[in-house]
């Protein structure tokens, strides 16, 4: 698994080799979580809607406030003027590794999420998306005390995260006796050979180093799906899908409400199996040195910070096949993300 070192430092070769000087390392983006909280707020029951007024702040909704658990990433310890984010960002016991939350890294050759022994931390997203429902249940959690607000805001982020295929589903890359580099899938072979994950796509390098595989599915592809749609915003783009996109019975969750994240996380697992992940290619290893948005190279202990990343092929039609899984995956979160809130505040 990776370290939390080591994803900081794939979030600078995200945010600044490969997307350059004005990007962030949010999962879809802005906009694809803006889009998620968008086709929620249009399919809650008017009394789930009453209670998450009552919650938020005057003017805040589902859609404002997505990306509000990215934003407190990178200020533990600092002060903010709102009383629920200065509370969260002075708990540094309890929240300093919340960037681990986001995301799981599961082989692709995993069944499902419950049975992947060994990969699923309990610092996961599938189990903190669970602290954040039982939170909003009446239910906190000791080792994870949360506002309402703050635990509402970490739901609607997570229904986003979660439904990003390489938030869930990971490569992890071995080599032949000829030098050639493969992605393995079977968690006991990986466990075996204690092999070096890609971070969810992070160290995948597509396009001679202008951005890597994960930030491909965050920005582009939603970028992409914005300009075929003729959508310039998450908030038009959300209604269209809300409008468009049939949901399928398959996306409706089954049985308690603390065990639909293990059965999303199961079904983005497939998709990073089957879509994402289905005509890459690696063809090399490179060790490059970490840079800071001004170019200049990240040090510890006095000496420049270096990282391993593979170069990667991928099929022509790539971004025309998997612009239509962002479609789907954002229209499957914003209607899970619906049917959950609903759930949460049915008997409150």
């Amino acid at each position: 698994m990776r370290t939390q070192t080591m994803r900081s430092v794939s979030i600078l070769l995200s945010a600044i080799i490969f997307l350059g000087p004005a990007a962030t390392t949010f999962a879809w983006g802005d906009d694809g979580h803006q889009t998620v909280g968008k086709i929620a707020s249009l399919r809650i029951k008017p009394r789930t809607a009453q209670r998450i007024a009552q919650i938020l702040k005057p003017g805040e909704t589902l859609a404002n406030v997505a990306s509000w658990a990215d934003t407190v990433k990178d200020r533990m310890g600092k002060t903010d003027p709102d009383a629920d984010t200065n509370a969260f960002l002075q708990d540094v016991p309890h929240n300093e590794k919340n960037r681990e939350w986001h995301y799981d890294d599961l082989p692709l050759g995993c069944k499902n999420y419950q049975t992947c022994t060994g990969f699923t931390p309990d610092n996961d997203i599938v189990h903190m998306l669970n602290v954040a429902i039982r939170t909003l249940q009446g239910q906190p959690d000791p080792n994870h005390p949360l506002s309402q607000r703050n635990a509402l805001k970490l739901v609607v982020h997570f229904l986003g995260d979660i439904h990003q295929p390489l938030h869930v589903g990971c490569g992890f890359i071995d080599r032949d006796a000829n030098g050639n580099f493969f992605i393995v899938t079977d968690p006991v072979a990986i466990k075996q050979k204690t092999l070096p994950s890609d971070r969810g796509g992070n160290q995948l390098i597509i396009d001679n180093e202008r951005r890597n595989l994960h930030s491909f599915w965050d920005f582009d592809l939603v970028t992409s799906l914005m300009l075929t749609t003729d959508k310039q915003t998450s908030d038009t783009l959300g209604t269209f899908l809300r409008e468009t996109v049939r949901p399928d019975s398959s996306w409706n969750p089954r049985g308690p409400v603390d065990t639909w994240a293990a059965q999303w996380a199961t079904d983005s697992l497939g998709q990073s199996r089957e879509q994402s992940y289905s005509s890459v290619k690696v063809t090399g290893q490179r060790t490059i040195i970490v840079q800071t948005r001004d170019g200049k190279p990240v040090l510890r202990d006095g000496k420049p910070v270096t990282d391993v990343v593979y170069d990667i092929t991928r099929a022509a039609n790539y971004e025309t096949l998997n612009r239509e899984v962002v479609r789907r995956q954002l229209a499957k979160g914003g209607y899970r993300l619906a049917r959950l809130l609903d759930a949460i505040f049915a008997r409150s």
